[in-house]
């Protein structure tokens, strides 16, 4: 049974921590729930990694700071702590196992996850545009706010994953690969279900029974 559930609240202003300087912030109203609606990324253009892939496309880079990317993940992926940023975009990591890692702002456009065991992941926020995670084991992820934008996540199975505010659209024209996914238990507001009934590549069964979609084929 699918799960719906309202917008988290916004956090007060962020500290330093782990040697990584947070600028404090004073929200008001207005840029706080600009900041709640915001997507991971502004910015579709990003400039292309500062490392090489030797150094990028490696176990020891995912960990980096990953206490940090776990409590700023809206500072991680939008760019605003450069000293934080995990840029494995392009980088396989097929068929690893990266049960209960942290994953939270990690930029993986074009990457490769496909088979990967991403059980319990932290990846809240993370830009995962076009990235490959056909046949993964996406259980009890924490994907709040990803762009999965024209990612595959073809047979892949989302149960008790919390999905609020993710999007499942197009990337460079290319709608994300939803063929016999599915959301058994996974946490959806009513507006994240609408947009995600949107792609055309979910199986009518999901569409109908998983999803509840209005004017199911």
């Amino acid at each position: 049974m699918l799960k719906t559930a309202s917008q988290p609240k916004v956090q007060g202003p962020c500290k330093a921590t782990n040697g990584i300087k947070i600028p404090l912030r004073l929200f008001g109203p207005a840029m706080a729930s600009a900041m709640l609606l915001a997507s991971p990324m502004s910015v579709d253009a990003r400039p292309p990694p500062r490392e090489n892939a030797e150094t990028r496309c490696t176990l020891e880079a995912l960990d980096k700071f990953a206490d940090t990317r776990a409590k700023f993940s809206m500072e991680a992926s939008s760019g605003g702590m450069e000293e934080a940023v995990v840029d494995v975009r392009g980088c396989s990591f097929k068929g690893m196992d990266l049960r209960n890692k942290v994953l939270s702002g990690v930029i993986m456009q074009g990457a490769d996850f496909s088979g990967t065991n991403l059980s319990g992941v932290q990846m809240s926020r993370a830009d995962a545009r076009g990235a490959n995670f056909a046949d993964a084991n996406m259980d009890d992820l924490n994907g709040y706010g990803t762009l999965f934008d024209g990612a595959n996540c073809e047979n892949v199975t989302f149960s008790n994953a919390i999905l609020s505010s993710s999007s499942f659209g197009k990337f460079e024209n290319n709608w994300a690969n939803m063929k016999n996914t599915h959301f058994e238990g996974a946490l959806l507001s009513s507006s994240d279900v609408i947009r995600v009934c949107e792609n055309p590549t979910l199986l009518e069964d999901t569409r109908r029974y998983e999803l509840g979609c209005r004017g199911s084929r």
